[in-house]
C-alpha cells in the first residue's frame, strides 16, 4: 500500500500544535509532501491522507487529489466547528473524525470516530506532583476557562512543547475545562504524565478512562472545593497511565487506522 501524507505548510514538527494533529500518522510508512510544494503524481498513490479543513488552503490541489484514482482519507480534527454538509466534505472516500460538527452530525460518507492518541514515549510520566495545572487557551468558547481565569481560581499558564510536558509532569493534577461535547487531546497529554484528570463534563471522555479515573466538577464552586481539597492519588495517576500507554498510545492507533484504510481498499 503506497501511501501519500498531504501536509500543510504551517504544520512541521517542531511547532507545538503538531504533535496533536499528527501524531497519528507519523509511524505510517508513507511520503510527505508540503502542499506549497505540490510536486507529485497523486496516481502513483493507493491512499492519500489529508489534513483538516481549516489547514487546506489550495482548492485546486483538493480537486486534483480528489479526483485522482486514490482513495482519500481525511483526518478532521475540527469538524465541530463546520458542518458535514460543507462541499469540503464531498468526493472524500473515508473521514477520520473527532467530534460530530456543529449539528450534532456525523459525516455523510463512510467514517468513524478516531480518538485522540498521544506519544507515551514523548510525554513520560512523573507520579506525585504539586497542585493542579491550568494551562491552555482563553475565550469565550469556553465559559469555565474565562471564569476560572477572571476569578483568580488557578494560576493560568501557556507553556508549549518541552516546557509544557515539564509543567504537566509537576503538576498533581489538570484541568480540562471544555464545552459539554468536545473532548481535547489534552486529557491523554494529563495521563501520559502522571497526572490527574480535572474536567467539566464532555462527552467521550469515557470512551478513554472510566468515570471513576476522573474528577469532574459541574459548576464553579465545585472546582473551588476541588482546588482548596485537591491531594494527588499516585494509584489512580499510575493507572491513568497504564490506560494511556495500552490502549491510546499512537502506536496504537496507527495501527487502527491502517486496518481500517485496508478495508476500504
Amino acid at each position: 500500500m503506497k501511501i501519500l501524507k498531504l501536509q500543510p505548510k504551517i504544520d512541521i514538527p517542531t511547532r507545538s500544535n503538531y504533535h496533536i494533529n499528527y501524531n497519528v500518522w507519523d509511524e505510517i510508512q508513507g511520503d510527505t509532501v508540503f502542499m506549497y510544494n505540490f510536486n507529485v503524481n497523486p496516481n502513483n498513490y493507493d491512499v492519500i491522507f489529508l489534513p483538516m479543513y481549516k489547514r487546506i488552503v489550495n482548492n485546486d490541489i483538493l480537486k486534483l487529489v480528489k479526483n485522482s484514482k486514490a482513495k482519500t482519507v481525511l483526518f478532521d480534527n475540527d469538524s465541530s466547528y463546520r458542518s458535514f454538509n460543507d462541499p469540503f466534505y464531498n468526493g472524500i472516500d473515508f473521514i477520520f473524525y473527532r467530534d460530530t460538527d456543529q449539528n450534532n452530525k456525523t459525516p455523510n460518507t463512510k467514517s468513524e470516530m478516531l480518538r485522540w492518541s498521544v506519544d507515551t514515549e514523548k510525554y513520560k510520566a512523573k507520579y506525585g506532583g504539586n497542585g493542579i495545572s491550568f494551562n491552555c487557551s482563553v475565550s469565550g468558547a469556553y465559559p469555565y476557562r474565562v471564569q476560572i481565569k477572571e476569578k483568580n481560581i488557578l494560576k493560568h499558564t501557556n507553556y508549549t512543547g518541552e516546557e509544557y510536558i515539564e509543567h504537566i509532569q509537576n503538576s498533581g493534577g489538570g484541568v480540562h475545562a471544555s464545552y459539554p461535547k468536545h473532548t481535547h487531546a489534552k486529557i491523554l497529554e494529563f495521563a501520559a504524565c502522571g497526572t490527574q484528570i480535572i474536567s467539566s463534563r464532555s462527552e467521550h471522555i469515557s470512551y478513554y478512562f472510566p468515570d471513576e479515573l476522573i474528577i469532574y466538577f459541574d459548576n464553579i464552586e465545585e472546582l473551588k472545593n476541588i482546588v482548596k481539597n485537591f491531594e494527588p492519588n499516585i494509584e489512580i495517576q499510575k493507572t491513568l497511565r497504564d490506560i494511556t500507554v495500552k490502549k491510546h498510545d499512537s502506536k496504537v492507533r496507527d495501527k487502527q487506522v491502517l486496518n481500517k484504510i485496508e478495508e476500504i481498499l
